[in-house]
């Protein structure tokens, strides 16, 4: 027998794997709108915030901006996918003296 906390937990597993996905279709379409001589590295930049180690996200964020730094308005949509939001969070919190994230969470970030 189902317990409503546990049909309630279902619930939040199954909204949050449908986020994740709507997260990770929207990078994927704004990568596969960017000029085709970028294009197969925007992909892997943006495959790598969102599969990569820790270590990757930083060379892969700025690598990312020094790609896009010749087309603002495509740096300006990337800045507000969540995936780019999540990696300048994780950023951020591992270089604040003051923040409570243990160094190694990776907030934002799901398993696949």
């Amino acid at each position: 027998m189902t317990t409503f906390f546990h049909a309630w937990r279902r619930n939040q597993a199954n909204r949050q794997a449908a986020e994740w996905l709507a997260e990770r279709t929207e990078a994927r379409v704004a990568a596969a709108e960017v000029p085709a001589e970028i294009r197969d590295d925007v992909r892997r930049l943006v495959d790598t915030l969102f599969e990569g180690a820790d270590g990757e996200v930083e060379p892969a964020l700025k690598e990312l901006w020094d790609l896009l730094d010749d087309y603002p308005g495509l740096r300006e949509r990337f800045a507000r996918l969540r995936i780019v939001a999540d990696a300048l969070d994780f950023l951020n919190d591992r270089t604040d003296p003051h923040s409570t994230a243990r160094p190694e969470a990776k907030p934002g970030r799901r398993p696949t």
